[in-house]
Order: structure tokens, then C-alpha cells, then sequence
């Protein structure tokens, strides 16, 4: 992200992020389906329930097809594939720092 200009912080789950008091300084927040503690679904939740609307990108390399549902009903903003093309991921940067 660095090195296309945008400003990173790496945590090492989402539960050090939500701990961290940090949030509501990023424009944008990129997780993972599984991570230690709470996964990213899960934290879209938290953050949601806590009415923090920071869109959240999630990445799987899961297949499963409800994780796509279940992203989209706890408010993600979208959710990637893996493997993925980093041109996709700066589109959808781009597309939530728009909303």
C-alpha cells in the first residue's frame, strides 16, 4: 500500500485493532476472512455494532459461496478472492474512499 502512496498500519488481528482506539483515523480498513482471534467478518460486525462505518475490504481465499452473502449482510464493503490482481484491490480502495 506504501509504495502506491497510501498511508498502511498493519495489526496483527482485528482484535489489536479494535483495541488500538485507532480506527476512526483510517479511511479504510483491509482484512481477512480468517486471522487469529476474530475473523474479518466478524470484525465488520464489531465495528458496525460499535457505529463505526470505516468501509471494510475483505480478502479469502476461501470458495465457499455464503461467505459472500454473509460479507455483504454484515456490511463489508466488498470481498476479494484470492489470488487477485492488486489492480482490483486499488479499484476497490478507490471505489470506498469514494463513498
Amino acid at each position: 500500500m506504501r509504495s502506491v502512496g497510501y498511508r498502511a498500519e498493519p495489526f496483527y488481528s482485528a482484535d489489536t485493532l479494535l483495541a488500538s482506539g485507532s480506527i476512526s483515523s483510517f479511511d479504510c480498513i483491509i482484512a481477512d476472512v480468517h486471522m487469529p482471534g476474530i475473523g474479518g467478518i466478524g470484525l465488520v460486525r464489531a465495528l458496525r455494532e460499535q457505529g463505526i462505518k470505516t468501509p471494510v475490504i475483505l480478502t479469502t481465499a476461501l470458495l465457499q459461496r455464503h461467505l459472500d452473502d454473509e460479507a455483504a449482510s454484515t456490511g463489508a464493503f466488498c470481498l476479494l478472492r484470492k489470488p487477485f490482481e492488486t489492480s482490483v484491490l486499488l479499484e476497490c480502495i478507490e471505489r470506498s474512499l469514494l463513498k
